[in-house]
């Protein structure tokens, strides 16, 4: 028992250390409240294919969350060949982060808008980025190079019937390793709406 006491309080002892001399930044998992403070930085576009002219691309223009909603139809399927375009724009530069850390990737997700999550554990949010089950697809991941990001996205066969948000994430080097350090989203401003294929069961 005595030696167990030993090692939790040199560890915490090291952990410390690290912590002071920049290594460690912050153990704890980064949340979407811890990186409230800077969000609002992103004007995001979104875009989508809607006529049989899949390289016409129209403006998203929906805020509201649910499939059925008039603005997000046609529903956005793979069997139709549909793409989605979503832009990333910053505001201003450069981009404050939490911390002040320095940014070095943009990721752009699509995320499960709130109905289309309900009774579903296995779509369910968590403050907790690394936790949150919400935004099960990854658009882009690229380097941090300039103030604009975009993708054409193609809508894969394993989407499911939903309603969608995009969001986007900044990463930071903080000590060793990469971490979560500013975010922004489409929420209550753009969705978009998605069906499963006519294979689907």
């Amino acid at each position: 028992m005595a030696r167990c006491l030993a090692l939790a309080v040199a560890l915490a002892a090291f952990v410390g250390y690290a912590a002071a001399a920049g290594n460690i930044v912050d153990l704890q998992p980064t949340s979407y409240t811890q990186l409230a403070p800077v969000k609002g930085q992103w004007d995001i576009e979104l875009k989508a294919t809607r006529t049989a002219d899949k390289a016409a691309f129209e403006a998203v223009d929906c805020d509201q969350n649910t499939v059925s909603a008039a603005c997000n139809q046609p529903l956005l399927t793979a069997d139709a060949k549909d793409k989605l375009q979503v832009t990333a724009t910053l505001k201003a530069e450069p981009l404050k982060t939490v911390d002040d850390l320095t940014p070095n990737r943009v990721v752009i997700k699509a995320c499960y808008a709130k109905p289309s999550a309900v009774d579903r554990p296995w779509r369910k949010s968590n403050d907790v980025i690394d936790k949150d089950r919400s935004c099960p697809f990854v658009l882009k991941s690229t380097e941090l190079n300039g103030s604009t990001y975009s993708v054409d996205w193609a809508i894969p066969k394993n989407m499911t019937k939903a309603a969608w948000f995009a969001q986007v994430l900044v990463q930071c080097e903080n000590g060793t390793h990469n971490s979560y350090c500013q975010f922004d989203s489409t929420v209550n401003k753009t969705y978009f709406a998605t069906n499963i294929i006519n294979s689907t069961p």
